[in-house]
C-alpha cells in the first residue's frame, strides 16, 4: 500500500503546498503543546489541545509530501494512519494516537474525565 493508492481509492487526493502552510500547521503544533502545559485549565482540555497539536503535526507531514484528505467522515483516522507512510516505523505510534483518539473523542463529546490513564499510555 502506498499514499498513491490511498489516491486512487479516493482517500487522499494529491494538493501542491507551500512553505507558509506548513509553517501555519507547525504554529498550530506549537500552540497546543503551549496550551497544554497550562495548569489552570483542566486535564481534558490540556489533553485535547496536545492531541490536536499531535494530529496538526500529522497533517504537516502528509501536506508535506503534497496530500491532503478527501474524506470528510473519518478524516482524522485517515490522517493519523497516513503516519505510516511519513514516519519510519510509525505502527505502535499509529495504534497509540487512535487510543488517544478515542479518549479525545470521549472527552469531547461524551463525559469529562476521559483522558485516565493517558500517561501511562504515552510513556509505555
Amino acid at each position: 500500500m502506498s499514499l498513491e493508492k490511498w489516491v486512487e481509492y479516493g482517500w487522499l487526493k494529491r494538493e501542491a503546498t507551500s512553505p507558509d502552510e506548513i509553517h501555519g500547521l507547525l504554529s498550530i503544533v506549537d500552540r497546543g503543546l503551549h496550551d497544554s502545559k497550562v495548569e489552570a485549565i483542566s486535564i481534558d482540555l490540556r489533553f485535547i489541545a496536545a492531541f490536536n497539536s499531535g494530529l496538526a503535526a500529522a497533517t504537516a507531514a502528509l501536506r508535506a509530501g503534497g496530500f491532503r484528505t478527501s474524506t470528510q467522515a473519518g478524516h482524522h483516522v485517515k490522517t493519523i494512519d497516513s503516519l505510516e507512510f511519513t514516519l519510519p516505523d510509525g505502527r505502535t505510534f499509529i495504534q497509540k494516537l487512535k487510543v488517544l483518539s478515542n479518549k479525545r473523542n470521549r472527552s469531547s463529546y461524551d463525559v469529562a474525565g476521559a483522558v485516565d490513564g493517558v500517561p501511562d499510555l504515552v510513556e509505555g
